[in-house]
């Protein structure tokens, strides 16, 4: 499942590979994957806009609070 937060992270709750193909879906190019590193806690992609976050709501992404991305994302699972 693919989960979007309130400041528009997308992340996947099952792999890397969901989040990839949701992202194509949306147009996202994979350059504008964000992993962990300097600047990043978790690995998403950012939707900056507000027609971007409703397209991937009606494409079957799940509005949730930040705190709930975090608990359910696939890599906070381990995987």
């Amino acid at each position: 499942m693919i989960l979007i937060d309130v400041k528009g992270h997308m992340v996947s709750t099952e792999s890397a590979d969901e989040l990839h193909a949701a992202a194509r879906k949306l147009g996202i190019k994979r350059e504008w994957y964000h992993t962990p590193g300097v600047k990043e806690t978790h690995s998403h992609y950012d939707l900056t806009t507000a027609g971007m976050r409703k397209w991937a709501l009606s494409l079957g992404a799940k509005k949730v609070s930040q705190k709930d991305l975090m608990l359910r994302a696939w890599w906070a699972k381990g995987r």
